[in-house]
């Protein structure tokens, strides 16, 4: 066999990974650094050409192949059988033992034939960045020299077992590959070994390495044995930031002839740290030095014995939030905290589109000059928001350097609690030290373009405020539709026409809608809240009035959700209720339903068909294209309700007896000595309140318009195939567009593409993290809510922003439409927003894994009587589709009844 076919882990070049797998690629690596890696060699691919030719050609494995092309459930069976016919069929030869030998000789020339190894496979997908197989290959320790071809065909078949076979399916691999390396590496009889972690595994942490360990050999603590040691240091200061002694009550150790055994440890070694404080040090500086190596967070295996470390494996780290290097600062640097809109407040699963989020920019660039004067807000690490990667940024590290964290968590309390949660115990430590000059705000500016007095004299201007906005606010719809029409096929950049809209929005929204809004959320609603919240954490009676005081106003999402039900009545329920949702949905195509139904849906599709699920990607489509979301929930009102059962009759009943609740109220106000405070925030909240979610209605209402213009225009590059799919325009920034669209006679396919990879590379990264996070920061830490601990096994505790208690069966959805919604289910999701309206009104009861107060889902479900409890994290995954729930917001407690309690 030729010498190649084995390779020595000293040696000086690297091996290519195809030929020595992700393990034997890594220790080879890892010793050319200097590191202390055990001496030993690796049986590469082609060394098994013979046994995998062997496999090929049996009747067994032909057999697997077919069951592979009809996705048979009988492939484990059949792989069973071949790894048993392998193990009855395959030996080395002669040659093969020679080699081997020899090999060994020239590591170990005293001793090769009477020391221990271990056989460790290597697969060539192995341990390679988005794939780690760890777990699934076989790993045998303390193997005599006699017993290795024994146990390297052991571990050969590994490759074979239906673990990996499925793993690589998941993966994207060719599942049919046979393919392996083995290294036979010198045993390490550890002391004490274990793995670290270049990046905090928990929270993200780039600059905090974790370690942990065991007395003993590793097998305890990667196999999951015991409760190991866990150490997390600094790796910048070196410090150790926790130490945390596991129980470790079992031990693996070496046999004296073969292999290990699992012992009990005894009491002194479970009650001690297994590492000194100056081999933690040791190991993170091992860490760092091949973290920068791989120029990836990796992790490793070590093993210490006699004092001396050695490194046994290192691996990328598939599963972590890589941050483009917008987001990043240097480890030496201030960190800087952001808070992410997209999933705090809309709770997206997934990032808006670079179209989407560029087009969020040039809304939030607008506002800030146009308000408070503010010429550079759109720059994360100098101001203080961006739209990057389709996240929507805020930097709190700069925002703190403007405003007291008390004046930040008194406003931020009601949009999400975990900004409140980690800017009191953290904000300190990330409050910038220099003042963010970009966010100096032009009071002189503000006072000439800003209707102060109206809000000074709130009172007196109230009436014509009203008016005035709901007027003007008529008149920028009209004048934006003309402006559109008009410039359908004009030669007007797409950008222009955003920043023509955006700037009369912004302009109108100034004069009209700040007095207004003003009035609604400070003067009324948040001065409400303010006087009450006091006295309604231990007054469940208090609490009930004071949710039934601020319910039911006529936002325009609750007045969608009415409009909604009111399509319902012109349908008849008898003729509907043995039919099925898609059955309901070609009634509706197919014209069967009355005409004053059609008639009162296009009114709807007038004042909601621009806006639909995740209405502020552009992206999306809109009712208007897919009205398939509003006639669904149209077909579970019409089972759902009747007339002495509805969502119109129990707004209507509570606008009724919202006076009666006041009048209750008021005499507790004054008991309490702030009637006259209480009487006047009442004035302006039920007046004004209303008009909380008006900006954003007119926001999605240019989004939603300008949408038409853009893929109107942009018919042309599929027609010269400058693109695949129509939705590949929204990869591109604005003004990327602009450009492919004014010299779409010259430019080529690739040019485009070219540019959409340069666009989109920093939304494809942010689309590799596993966990979207609500708060993290530049150098990756993902803060998390501290977990309430609930009473029973069986239950969650979370935040209740609508009061009641029901029960029912769980629908968990990502998506409105992602699946058939029965009326009366509970409703178990990230987040949601307008567009989830229409089936908010036909569910039992909410649960969300984010929002605050005033986020969509909370304030959709007060004014429809929906129990709702917020801020549960990973409750999409907590909870299962179908299981009997429930919901507790009189407490904030989810009780799953399904489970042990």
């Amino acid at each position: 066999m030729s010498e190649t076919k084995i390779i020595s882990l000293n040696s000086k070049e690297l091996a290519d990974i195809s030929q020595v797998g992700g393990k034997g690629y890594s220790l080879i690596k890892l010793s050319s650094l200097n590191l202390n890696v055990p001496p030993g060699i690796v049986l590469t691919v082609g060394f098994f050409e013979d046994w995998i030719k062997k496999i090929k050609n049996s009747d067994l494995y032909k057999e697997f192949i077919l069951q592979l092309s009809q996705n048979n459930n009988e492939c484990q069976i059949i792989l069973n059988k071949i790894k048993d016919w392998s193990l009855n069929n395959l030996v080395l030869s002669s040659s093969d033992k020679q080699d081997i030998e020899d090999n060994l000789k020239k590591l170990f020339p005293d001793d090769y034939n009477k020391i221990l190894y271990a056989v460790r496979s290597s697969s060539p997908e192995e341990d390679l960045a988005g794939a780690s197989f760890a777990g699934n290959y076989e790993t045998y320790l303390g193997t005599q020299f006699d017993l290795l071809e024994e146990f390297i065909l052991k571990s050969f078949i590994s490759c074979i077992d239906y673990r990996v076979f499925k793993y690589k399916l998941e993966k994207g691999f060719t599942a049919s590959d046979i393919k392996i390396a083995i290294v036979i590496m010198k045993q390490v009889n550890c002391d004490v070994s274990g793995v670290g972690f270049s990046i905090n595994p928990l929270n993200n942490d780039y600059d905090e390495a974790v370690i942990t360990s065991n007395f003993g050999l590793g097998e305890s603590v990667v196999g999951g044995i015991i409760t190991p040691d866990e150490y997390i240091v600094n790796k910048i200061s070196k410090k150790v930031i926790t130490e945390k002694l596991g129980s470790k009550d079992k031990i693996v150790k070496l046999n004296e002839d073969n292999g290990t055994s699992i012992l009990e440890q005894n009491s002194e070694n479970q009650k001690k740290s297994s590492l000194s404080k100056e081999q933690i040090i040791q190991i993170v500086d091992k860490i760092i030095v091949i973290e920068n190596s791989y120029n990836v967070p990796i992790d490793i295996e070590f093993g210490i014995e006699n004092d001396i470390l050695y490194i046994l494996q290192a691996r990328p780290i598939t599963t972590y939030n890589k941050l483009p290097e917008e987001f990043l600062t240097k480890p030496n640097e201030q960190r800087q905290l952001y808070f992410d809109v997209t999933v705090g407040v809309q709770g997206f699963e997934e990032p808006m589109t670079t179209f989407g989020s560029d087009v969020f920019k040039l809304v939030i660039h607008t506002l800030a000059k146009l308000i408070p004067g503010i010429e550079n807000i759109d720059n994360l690490k100098e101001s203080a928001f961006d739209g990057i990667g389709g996240k929507l940024l805020l930097n709190l590290s700069n925002v703190m350097t403007k405003f007291e964290i008390e004046t930040i968590t008194n406003y931020t309390s009601n949009i999400n609690s975990l900004i409140n949660e980690t800017l009191l115990n953290h904000g300190n430590e990330y409050k910038n030290k220099t003042e963010c000059k970009a966010l100096k705000i032009n009071k002189l500016y503000i006072i000439r373009k800003v209707p102060i007095i109206r809000i000074i004299f709130a009172k007196y201007f109230a009436k014509s405020s009203k008016s005035n906005f709901e007027n003007q606010m008529s008149r920028f719809i009209t004048e934006s539709e003309e402006y559109i029409q008009k410039n359908i096929d004009s030669n007007v950049p797409i950008f222009t026409i955003f920043e023509h809209l955006f700037n009369n929005l912004v302009t109108y929204f100034r004069s009209y809608a700040i007095p207004v809004l003003a009035y609604g959320i400070f003067f009324g609603y948040m001065k409400l809240k303010n006087l009450f919240e006091p006295y309604l954490k231990d007054n469940n009676e208090l609490r009930q009035d004071f949710n039934n005081l601020i319910k039911c106003f006529p936002f325009v999402t609750i007045l969608m959700g009415l409009d909604t039900y009111k399509l319902s009545t012109y349908l008849d329920k008898n003729q509907y209720k043995n039919k099925t949702q898609d059955e309901f949905y070609q009634d509706f195509l197919d014209k069967k339903f009355p005409k004053e139904f059609y008639n009162e849906f296009e009114t709807f599709m007038k004042k909601y068909g621009f806006r639909g699920e995740g209405e502020i990607d552009i992206v999306n489509k809109r009712y208007s294209e897919n009205p398939k979301t509003i006639i669904n929930q149209v077909f579970s009102a019409l089972l759902e309700y009747d007339e002495s059962n509805n969502p119109q009759k129990d707004f209507d009943d509570t606008n009724t007896n919202r006076p009666e609740i006041f009048r209750k109220l008021y005499k507790f106000a004054s008991k309490k000595g702030f009637a006259s405070e209480f009487e006047k925030a009442y004035f302006f909240t039920v007046n004004f309140f209303q008009y909380r979610e008006s900006h954003k209605y007119y926001i999605v209402f240019v989004i939603g318009s300008v949408r038409k213009l853009i893929l109107k225009r942009a018919e042309v590059l599929l027609q010269r195939n400058l693109i695949d799919d129509i939705d590949d325009i929204f990869k591109l920034k604005i003004k990327s567009l602009d450009h492919i669209l004014e010299n779409v006679d010259v430019i080529t396919k690739e040019k485009v593409g070219n540019k959409i990879q340069e666009d989109n590379k920093c939304r494809e990264i942010v689309t590799t993290w596993k966990r979207q996070p609500i708060m993290f920061d530049s150098r990756g830490r993902i803060f998390s809510h501290e977990r309430k601990e609930a009473s029973k096994k069986n239950q969650l505790i979370g935040d209740s922003v609508s009061y009641g208690k029901v029960r029912g069966k769980a629908k968990v959805l990502k998506t409105v439409n992602e699946k058939v919604f029965n009326p009366g289910e509970i409703l178990v999701t990230k987040a949601t927003d307008p567009g989830w309206t229409p089936l908010i009104i036909n569910c039992g009861g909410i649960i969300l894994e984010v929002g605050g107060m005033l986020q969509h889902g909370a304030l959709v479900s007060r004014e429809f009587n929906k129990p709702c409890v917020v801020g549960i994290e990973n409750i999409t995954n907590i909870i299962k589709d179908g299981e009997e729930i429930e919901v507790d917001a009189i407490e904030g407690i989810i009780t799953l009844l399904d489970r042990e309690e």
